[in-house]
């Protein structure tokens, strides 16, 4: 049953994700055409600080989410109902307390930009993006159990007719009225309406939800509780403020358009990168129900190959942006949007560290083990942005990314393996570095391949056919290489043997 709710819950999301990708494009395209790159520009501006202000969420749905796991496999409904209404009451004031930092916000957004080339009211077009932040509080506490439940693929159909109706409302508006303002209200409506339709489900689903005699939180798990949520406040901070600083130094020292064209590339590996996140994402509650076994053996048998797949697929897909997104950019946007290769191959390095901590991330989060390295974050984010306050000076956007990389290539480095992988596979150390250097030495053995490949493909000075060349390219080189060097592996075995099985089953 646990593989059988992965799959599902894995296959759902992405086609959940592959339809917001591709009317995220056509949105996109769309919008820069109506509204131009400096509205793009603030569109992540803006998303970035709200992004920050989600620290004071301090992590209370990763919280939740893991403490019920438990209750949800005891049938313990008396727990559940007592957790769901923490929930509720825990996000109504964080909804609250969202709006008070938002607001208290206001009077210092002239300091982020000059705001060249935006025509409509920005402090307007804040509170719009500052009310969708506070409706997500006010109204998707009950997607919570959902999850828990591995029942992910319900909330997923319903994200897949909002991705829909909401981009085709956005296309709508963006050609009859070209406003931003509108832009943001339709969001904000069919965001609500989204989540009123997930609430009904619930409560049919789980009619214990709308029950009023609820006890108090057992004071163990509320402490238990706490002490998870106090760990993973940290893990917000060092995520939110990573995420939002970038864009906040772009645009503070290099501009509006500068960072409208950023995001044209955030976009594209934003979705690639979801995509494959939302495929293991789905793994989540499995890996859950697989520790509450305790089988060391049987945990570590199945990060190991999980490990391996995450390797093959980012280290080929890295592969695959760096040969073909300049081509992709020219010929979706034009050569204008185009950035410089140093800054796409830090784009590149970046992507790859991301997807890299995925497969030791799933297990944290299943295992709920947020405050033991509960410092980390928060390290990693003064880092982060005191070296892209240092680079970006005379390395420009380059310097910016490169921050962010060896900020997360130090910490991350040394946090998993101390406070995550030795603990639950009971390994030393070592193991787990000597594996990621392995990786990341046939990485970079694939990248340097590849960008010697794209000086030939330079010299294609028709951007369709330079697509289709770097398309073609990208699917060969790296998928070669690494056939050739690990066919033999037992992880590699594991999977051809599972894709034989699927194959045969079908």
């Amino acid at each position: 049953m646990r593989v059988v709710n992965s799959l599902r819950n894995s296959s759902l999301t992405i086609i959940q994700k592959i339809i917001g990708m591709i009317l995220g494009f056509v949105t996109r395209t769309v919008f820069i055409y109506t509204l131009g790159i400096s509205y793009q520009g603030l569109n992540g501006l803006f998303t970035s600080i709200l992004s920050m202000l989600s620290i004071a969420e301090l992590g209370i749905g990763s919280a939740i989410v893991f403490n019920m796991y438990r209750y949800i496999a005891e049938k313990d409904i008396e727990t559940m109902k007592s957790l769901m209404n923490f929930y509720r009451t825990a996000y109504r004031m964080v909804a609250a307390i969202v709006t008070l930092l938002g607001l208290l916000l206001l009077p210092f957004l002239n300091f982020f930009s000059s705001y060249q080339g935006i025509h409509d009211n920005i402090f307007i077009i804040y509170l719009l993006f500052l009310a969708n932040s506070v409706a997500g509080y006010l109204f998707s506490y009950k997607r919570s159990i959902l999850y828990a439940d591995q029942k992910n693929y319900v909330v997923n159909i319903f994200d897949t007719l909002y991705t829909l109706i909401v981009n085709i409302a956005y296309i709508i508006v963006l050609f009859a009225f070209k406003s931003f303002a509108l832009y943001l209200i339709s969001a904000l409506l069919l965001s609500i309406i989204e989540n009123l339709f997930i609430q009904a489900y619930a409560d049919k689903r789980y009619p214990w939800l709308k029950e009023k005699e609820i006890r108090k939180l057992d004071p163990e798990i509320l402490q238990r509780f706490k002490k998870q949520i106090y760990g993973m406040f940290y893990h917000n901070i060092g995520t939110f403020v990573v995420m939002g600083s970038d864009s906040l130094v772009i645009t503070k020292f290099l501009g509006l358009t500068t960072m409208g064209l950023y995001s044209n590339y955030s976009l594209i590996t934003g979705n690639i990168s979801g995509l494959l996140m939302a495929a293991l994402g789905g793994l989540t509650a499995s890996i859950g129900n697989l520790l509450t076994e305790k089988n060391t053996e049987k945990s570590f048998e199945v990060y190991k190959n999980l490990s391996f797949a995450t390797f093959w697929i980012f280290s080929s897909v890295s592969s695959a942006i760096l040969l073909a997104m300049q081509a992709f950019i020219a010929v979706w946007l034009g050569d204008k949007f185009t950035l410089s290769f140093p800054v796409l191959l830090m784009i590149v390095l970046n992507f790859y560290v991301l997807g890299m901590r995925k497969p030791i991330r799933l297990f944290q989060d299943a295992s709920g083990i947020f405050y033991e390295n509960r410092h980390i974050p928060v390290i990693g984010a003064v880092l982060n942005l005191g070296l892209s306050l240092l680079f970006v000076t005379f390395m420009g956007l380059t310097g910016v990314l490169l921050g962010t990389f060896l900020s997360t290539l130090i910490l991350y480095g040394y946090s998993f393996p101390k406070y995550i992988y030795s603990p639950l596979f009971e390994r030393p150390i070592s193991v787990y570095i000597i594996e990621q250097l392995k990786y990341f030495a046939i990485f970079v053995g694939i990248l340097l391949l590849s960008s010697a490949s794209t000086l030939l493909l330079n010299q294609i000075h028709n951007n369709w056919l330079n697509l289709t060349a770097s398309i073609f390219l990208a699917l060969i080189l790296p998928n070669g290489l690494l056939l050739f060097i690990y066919h033999r592996t037992s992880e590699f075995q594991y999977f051809k043997s599972l894709l034989y099985r699927i194959v045969k089953r079908t």
